[in-house]
């Protein structure tokens, strides 16, 4: 499937630092076709996750006791030299661009509300929330900011695997932002960043990643160009760009992003009739996916609603669990010890070693549902009067989410399984 030999971030172009060098543009595609030759199963598995996880939405939406209020994601920097093309790079310039990178996400930056009026009623925030890692693979407390000696070229497709691993950070625990001066080890110092859309493969291996040049973190280039780390971060959860496959619908898979090609500017006003599509549709210019980097503020409903399946693909469900923010220290759930909900209910042992009751006062009626971790229902039960025993001695050891609802609403608390 040709579609997806593009799917790779293509590396940015800076015009505003390092002018002299020319463009090095479409290596990214180029690198990708090689890896979906290599693994042709990544084409096949993208198709199958997106159906899968359109069906988890499907079902989330239609029982909202199941949904997810935040998704916690940890991250790690690794920076390969302090310096690079002219630009210092440190802990507190990473500190400002994790918090930038939740600002855009969140609909929270400056410019969110100048956003074209035909599209103002389009914009929509995602509930990720990236934190810098807490707690390191082996449980030792970190910065989430690693420095290594200065190395280049981790945004290649082939010949840096091995070195990539080497430095890499459980896949299935933090995403593993790479920032070095030069993304292709070619002397060009102007590619800003590249990612790949979710791999079970690459996650498997320790390949998943984002590439990023250290001149173009935050405060070192100007507030809209920073905002590139947001494109990337959305092709990590499989956001195409808004161009991908040019004037031709669906071309990005996601139906409120009007067709277009690359980078054909600004809207001059909130009003503007420009710049028009082919097909005379005005263009949703200030997309963080399409390359006008001077207007970077929103995603669309259908991005954020592209984003929120792509966190159920086996490559990305486990970087938001419970249990996984609590291993990278970013979260620690509160509620785990034994819990009385409201005067007439309560639930009892927590932790429990699987045999858990469920009691309501007076001997009401309620209805009791159970979910694991990754939201699959693993118990349920209708009409209960008064109180049940339920058994879940045959489940794996972990966090657990208990629903109770009766005629007054419904009630929810985690439950630890040791």
């Amino acid at each position: 499937m040709r579609l997806l030999l593009s799917i790779a971030a293509i590396s940015m172009l800076a015009t505003n630092v390092h002018a002299q060098q020319a463009p090095a543009m479409c290596r990214n595609s180029e690198m990708m076709e090689q890896y979906y030759n290599a693994h042709p199963e990544a084409v096949s598995e993208q198709e199958t996750d997106q159906q899968f996880a359109a069906n988890q939405l499907l079902a989330r939406t239609m029982s909202k006791s199941t949904a997810v209020d935040t998704y916690r994601v940890a991250v790690v920097f690794h920076v390969y030299g302090t310096v690079q093309n002219g630009k210092t790079v440190s802990d507190n310039l990473i500190i400002g661009a994790v918090a930038k990178l939740n600002q855009d996400f969140h609909g929270l930056n400056n410019d969110y509300n100048t956003v074209h009026s035909q599209y103002l009623a389009l914009r929509s925030p995602k509930n990720i929330k990236f934190y810098l890692a807490k707690k390191d693979p082996n449980g030792n407390n970190t910065t989430g900011i690693i420095y290594h000696p200065v190395a280049n070229g981790f945004g290649n497709g082939n010949g840096y695997d091995a070195l990539i691993q080497a430095d890499a950070w459980n896949n299935k625990k933090y995403i593993n932002v790479y920032v070095q001066a030069e993304l292709y080890d070619d002397g060009v110092t102007n590619n800003s960043g590249v990612a790949w859309f979710p791999s079970t493969n690459m996650t498997n291996n320790n390949l998943a990643r984002i590439v990023y040049n250290g001149a173009y973190i935050h405060t070192n280039t100007n507030p809209e160009f920073a905002s590139t780390m947001t494109h990337e971060f959305g092709h990590f959860f499989n956001l195409l760009h808004t161009f991908e496959g040019g004037c031709t619908a669906p071309n990005d898979r996601v139906a409120d992003t009007p067709p277009c090609t690359t980078g054909q500017g600004c809207h001059t006003t909130s009003t503007s009739n420009a710049p028009l599509n082919c097909n005379s549709q005005l263009i949703n210019a200030e997309n963080y996916m399409d390359y006008n980097t001077n207007c970077y503020k929103m995603f669309t409903k259908g991005q954020e609603k592209r984003m929120d399946t792509a966190l159920y693909f086996p490559s990305r469900i486990t970087l938001w669990q419970d249990t996984t923010n609590i291993s990278t220290g970013i979260y620690t759930p509160t509620n785990i010890a034994s819990a009385t909900m409201g005067s007439d209910l309560n639930i009892y042992p927590n932790p429990s070693n699987g045999s858990v009751m469920v009691e309501m006062a007076s001997n009401k009626t309620f209805n009791v549902e159970i979910v694991n971790a990754l939201r699959q229902v693993v118990y349920q039960q209708k009409s209960v009067k008064g109180k049940k025993v339920i058994d879940l001695g045959d489940k794996t050891k972990g966090m657990y989410f208990v629903f109770v609802t009766d005629e007054t609403g419904i009630s929810k608390t985690k439950l630890m399984i040791q």
